[in-house]
């Protein structure tokens, strides 16, 4: 058997069945499945990453140049699936029912249908649409996965329960942007070929998919909105996060986020306790130290360059709350870093 035989047979059929709908090429690296699509048919990809037996995500990014349906149940039957909009917006719509639901950025979805009803997702062209879906088979995962004693599992079988006696359930939920924050270390990035890298962003998918359970048992239960921000509010938060990501040198203040916002004090500090369970400050000085150590072990700038490049004056604070994060200094942080890389270089 050549290889492109075997590279054939190795592809999931949940990504050969989109593939009937969204022409285009295959590459794989590892469980990572890429579906780029034709130039006909739009610009972009899909990502297929099988987590476990039972457990599988999807990645959409693209912009399509014409409306299509895809067939959910399809890719993913008997399953729960947990989908949320980072960009754009789609329609979702059962068999038996002609209204579609329109899911919108920054919102989540749970959906459940049994075998046989048709469940799929309408999406627009010219809409540039970034959707995650993870699907959770219900056969494979609980039994397999759901033998041991975690509240992980406990809570993931307790949302079957609540909605197996149904032949079908969709929940629209609230707005969230603790999951647009993972999402956004997972879209658009070039997956490494170390199995170190692969395996850190399998743990990130496991991460949203936890922040979908929780959000979802929150929404049943209180049956109202986790926070008071519209929609054009969060992404502003959204936004203001990613630029004090990118310039966390610049003195940030209060004052002179919400002028860069046009959103009040008390909006932004919501906004970002929300996002972040922090407050602005204390987001603001999380992202100087997660820079600092990326500085301390990929360059050699001294702890003096590091603390000036982040936007701090004081070496002696900066010591302190990068201790205090990282349970040790910076100079042991750079030792222990440099003496472990060298032992897994040699191995």
């Amino acid at each position: 058997m050549n290889k492109l035989q075997n590279e054939v047979l190795s592809i999931p059929s949940q990504l050969n069945v989109l593939q009937e709908h969204l022409e285009g090429s295959i590459a794989i690296n590892y469980d990572i499945h890429t579906l780029t699509l034709k130039p006909g048919l739009g610009n972009g990809q899909v990502r297929y990453t099988n987590l476990q037996n039972g457990l599988q995500s999807f990645d959409f990014n693209f912009k399509l140049h014409k409306d299509i349906e895809i067939p959910i149940d399809a890719i993913a039957s008997e399953s729960l699936q947990f989908l949320y909009c980072l960009d754009g917006s789609c329609f979702h719509q059962f068999e038996s029912h002609e209204r579609f639901t329109q899911i919108e950025q920054f919102q989540t979805a749970v959906v459940h249908s049994d075998k046989g009803l048709s469940s799929k997702i309408l999406i627009k062209k010219d809409n540039h649409l970034m959707l995650n879906i993870i699907c959770v088979d219900k056969r494979e995962y609980f039994e397999k996965f759901s033998k041991e004693d975690n509240q992980y599992d406990k809570k993931l079988q307790d949302l079957l329960s609540n909605i197996k006696t149904k032949s079908k359930h969709f929940h629209l939920g609230n707005y969230s942007l603790k999951i647009a924050e993972q999402l956004k270390l997972l879209f658009g990035i070039e997956h490494s070929n170390e199995i170190s890298e692969l395996l850190s962003q399998k743990g990130r998918y496991y991460l949203i998919l936890a922040k979908h359970i929780e959000k979802f048992h929150a929404e049943i239960e209180s049956n109202s909105n986790t926070s008071g921000l519209l929609k054009n509010e969060l992404k502003m938060i959204s936004e203001i996060s990613d630029y004090i990501k990118k310039y966390p040198e610049i003195q940030h203040t209060i004052k002179s986020l919400c002028l860069e916002s046009g959103l009040s004090p008390a909006k932004l500090q919501e906004g970002f306790k929300f996002m972040f369970d922090r407050t602005v400050s204390d987001f603001v000085r999380n992202v100087r130290l997660e820079k600092a150590e990326k500085f301390i072990v990929n360059t050699d700038l001294t702890i003096s360059e590091i603390v000036y490049s982040v936007g701090l004056t004081s070496r002696s604070y900066f010591c302190k709350i990068f201790k205090k994060k990282y349970k040790c200094s910076p100079k042991e942080y750079k030792f222990k870093y440099t003496a472990a890389h060298k032992k897994g270089s040699m191995s």
